[in-house]
C-alpha cells in the first residue's frame, strides 16, 4: 500500500470520527490505521482505533495482539501482560511483546529463553534479528545480545549482516579488538566484501597500524576499483604514516575521480607543505580555492603557509577574506593577533584578540597572546590574569607556566612564582602518571625535566650541596 493510499485510509477513518459516521474497515485497514498514528509515537490514538477495530472484529487475534503492544508503550504493563498471556497464539509478534515485558519485569532469563525460542521459526530472518537486537540493547543485556547473534548465524543462510552490526557496536565500545576480529571473520567467508576490508582498514588505523590499514584499502579498492571513500582514506593513512608522496599519488587520483576537488587539492597542499615544499603547496591552496571560493578554512591554511615562509603581507590578505567571510571565526581572529604582535601593533592586536575571546572563552593561545601584549606594556597584573586563564585550559605548556612565573615575578609575587616552580618538578617527574596529556606539552616536559636535571647536576658540582 503506497503513503498516498495509506493517508487516504487514514483520512477516512478521521471523517469518520469527525461526523459520527459508521465506516467498515477490515483487520489489516484497522492494523494500518492504528499504524500511522504509532509512527508518529500517537499511541493513544493507536490504541483507541485497535479497540474501535476489536469492536467490528472481536476476538481478533492480530487486533489483539497490537492492542498490548500499545497498552504496554503507554505503561499499562499489567493489562498488556494480561492480554498477551490470553491469546493462544505463539507468532513472532506475540513472543516479542512477550519478552519485553519479561525485561520490563526483571525477568530477564524467562526474556532471553523467549528471543533464543524464536530461532527455531521458520519464519526467522535477518530483519527480525534486528528488532531481537534492538530489544536486547535497549534493556541493556548486551552479552546476551552476543550469545545471540552466534546462535542466529547459525540458524540463518548469511548472518553477515548480524555480525557486521556487532563488529560496530564493539567498536562504538572501543573493544577494538573484537571487532578486528569479526571483520577478519567476515573476510575469511567472503575474501571479496570491500565494505568488510573497508572497516578493517579503519580499526587499522585507529590502532595507528598504518601500513596494515593501507593493505586493507588496496584489497578494499581490489573489489571496488575507484571507491572514493576507500581511496580518501588511503590517502590519510599514508599522511598519518609519513608517506607523503605517495598520499600526494593517492590524493591526485582521487582529485580526478571525485566531485570534492577543493578537499582533494587541499590535501595535497597539505602533503607539500610536510615535505616542506611550500610553494606548491600554496598553489594547491589556490587551486582548491578555485573550486570553493568562499571556504573560510582554505584561506586560513593559505595565511598559515605564507606565515611560515615569512610573508606576513600575504598572510595578512588572506586573514582578511578569512574573517570577511566569517566574521566570527575564534581562530582567524586570534591568528591575526599574532601577526599584528609580530609588527608592533599592539592596539590593532588586542582588539582582534579580545573579540577571538569573546566568541571562544576556550581559545588558549588568544589569552597567551594578550598576555604577551601586557608583558610589552608592563601590565603585569593582567598579563598574570591571561596566563592564569589559559593555563585553566592547557595546564601543562611549560612556555606558559614559564610566562606566568615572569609575571608573578614582576608583581612581587615570589610565592606563586615559586609554587609554579614546584608544579613544574612535579610534573616533570610524574609525566607518564599524567593522563590525557597532549603528545606536544609531553614532549616540552621532558625536555624541562632534562634542563633541570642539568641545572641541579651544575649547582650541586659547584656548590657541593644535596639538591
Amino acid at each position: 500500500m503506497s503513503k498516498k493510499e495509506k493517508s487516504g485510509l487514514l483520512a477516512r477513518y478521521e471523517f469518520m470520527l469527525e461526523h459520527d459516521e459508521s465506516c467498515y474497515f477490515d483487520t489489516d485497514e484497522w492494523e494500518e490505521i492504528a499504524y500511522q498514528y504509532e509512527i508518529d509515537d500517537k499511541y493513544q490514538e493507536a490504541l483507541e482505533a485497535i479497540n474501535r477495530g476489536l469492536s467490528m472484529h472481536p476476538g481478533n487475534i492480530a487486533l489483539n495482539i497490537k492492542k498490548s503492544r500499545y497498552l504496554m508503550s503507554l505503561d499499562n504493563i499489567d493489562e498488556a501482560e494480561e492480554l498477551i498471556y490470553s491469546i493462544p497464539h505463539d507468532s513472532e509478534d506475540a513472543v516479542l511483546i512477550r519478552a519485553e515485558l519479561c525485561f520490563i519485569k526483571a525477568k530477564p532469563e524467562e526474556a532471553v529463553r523467549l528471543l533464543h525460542g524464536l530461532l527455531k521459526s521458520d519464519e526467522i530472518s535477518v530483519e527480525l534479528c534486528f528488532e531481537i537486537m534492538d530489544m536486547y540493547i535497549d534493556f541493556g543485556y548486551f552479552e546476551d545480545l552476543v550469545t545471540f547473534i552466534y546462535e542466529a548465524d547459525k540458524v540463518l543462510s548469511d548472518g553477515s549482516e548480524l555480525l557486521r552490526e556487532l563488529a560496530l557496536m564493539y567498536e562504538d565500545r572501543q573493544e577494538l579488538d573484537k571487532a578486528e576480529e569479526l571483520y577478519n571473520l567476515l573476510i575469511d567467508r567472503n575474501p571479496y566484501s570491500a565494505v568488510d576490508w573497508f572497516n578493517l582498514a579503519k580499526i587499522n588505523a585507529i590502532n595507528k597500524e598504518y601500513e596494515k590499514a593501507i593493505d586493507a584499502c588496496d584489497f578494499a579498492l581490489t573489489v571496488n576499483d575507484g571507491d572514493e571513500n576507500i581511496l580518501s582514506f588511503k590517502g590519510y593513512c599514508l599522511y598519518d604514516l609519513g608517506e607523503y608522496e605517495k598520499a600526494i599519488e593517492v590524493f591526485d587520483e582521487y582529485a580526478r575521480i571525485s566531485d570534492e576537488k577543493a578537499v582533494a587539492y587541499e590535501l595535497m597542499s597539505e602533503c607539500y607543505v610536510k615535505l616542506l615544499h611550500y610553494d606548491i603547496g600554496i598553489e594547491y591552496l589556490k587551486k582548491a580555492l578555485e573550486y570553493s571560493p568562499d571556504n573560510t578554512n582554505l584561506y586560513y591554511q593559505l595565511a598559515t603557509d605564507y606565515y611560515d615562509i615569512g610573508n606576513r603581507e600575504k598572510a595578512f590578505e588572506c586573514l582578511l577574506k578569512a574573517i570577511k567571510l566569517e566574521p566570527n571565526d575564534a581562530d582567524a581572529l586570534s591568528f591575526m593577533g599574532e601577526i599584528l604582535i609580530d609588527e608592533n601593533k599592539l592596539e590593532q592586536a588586542e582588539s582582534f584578540l579580545r573579540k577571538s575571546i569573546e566568541i571562544d572563552a576556550t581559545n588558549a593561545e588568544a589569552f597567551v597572546l594578550l598576555g604577551d601584549i601586557m608583558v610589552r606594556e608592563e601590565k603585569y597584573e593582567e598579563s598574570v590574569s591571561c596566563y592564569e586563564k589559559a593555563r585553566k585550559i592547557t595546564p601543562y605548556d611549560v612556555k606558559l607556566i614559564f610566562k606566568l612565573t615572569l609575571s608573578y615575578y614582576n608583581i612581587g609575587a615570589q610565592d606563586k612564582a615559586e609554587e609554579l616552580i614546584k608544579y613544574l618538578e612535579e610534573s616533570t617527574s610524574h609525566i607518564d602518571e599524567i593522563p590525557d596529556i597532549p603528545e606536544e606539552n609531553k614532549s616540552e616536559l621532558l625536555e624541562t625535566k632534562e634542563m633541570l636535571e642539568q641545572l641541579r647536576e651544575i649547582l650541586k658540582n659547584n656548590l657541593g650541596e644535596n639538591l
